[in-house]
């Protein structure tokens, strides 16, 4: 009982390109706002989530064939949930970059050759199979609650704002 969330999704399923959202975070304890890709099956997902009890942060995530633990969290200097601001990601046979306001902030790449560093990693598989567009927003269970913090309903939450999705 009181629970809320709320997800779009788009109808058909689309692969490598540029994808990108204006957006502003839920700012409450135990939420996530979210844009990513997905696909059923095989799991491939590649993410742009917001941990609602610190809205200064993002993480990108992705998995391959249900596999994931490649959490990257990226502190911004600005909390996301005060204002819109755009987050995206190009995805090719070899990258995943993720975008803060037009500029890369993060990148995963097979590439062997890539200089690794603080926001660059060389990784071994990608998601390549085409998936759907999806932004939600959701509160977790307490299974979820070490990572998203545990949702009371005692904060007055906004929920989550979605100026604009562009591919």
């Amino acid at each position: 009982g009181g629970y809320v969330g709320a997800e779009d999704r788009s109808w058909g399923k689309t692969g490598y390109g540029f994808y990108s959202v204006s957006m502003k975070a839920a700012s409450c304890p135990g939420v996530i706002s979210s844009f990513f890709i997905y696909n059923g099956f095989p799991w491939d997902e590649i993410d742009i989530e917001f941990l609602g009890d610190d809205t200064t942060k993002v993480q990108f995530n992705y998995y391959k064939n249900g596999v994931g633990g490649h959490e990257f969290v990226y502190d911004l200097g600005f909390d996301a949930s005060k204002e819109f601001h755009r987050y995206g990601f190009r995805w090719t046979a070899d990258s995943i970059t993720w975008f803060v306001d037009g500029v890369p902030v993060y990148k995963v790449t097979t590439n062997k050759n890539a200089t690794t560093g603080t926001n660059l990693r060389v990784v071994d598989k990608l998601p390549s199979t085409a998936g759907r567009m999806l932004t939600n927003y959701w509160c977790g269970n307490e299974r979820a609650w070490g990572w998203m913090g545990q949702y009371t309903g005692a904060v007055k939450d906004q929920g989550t704002e979605y100026q604009w999705i562009a591919t």
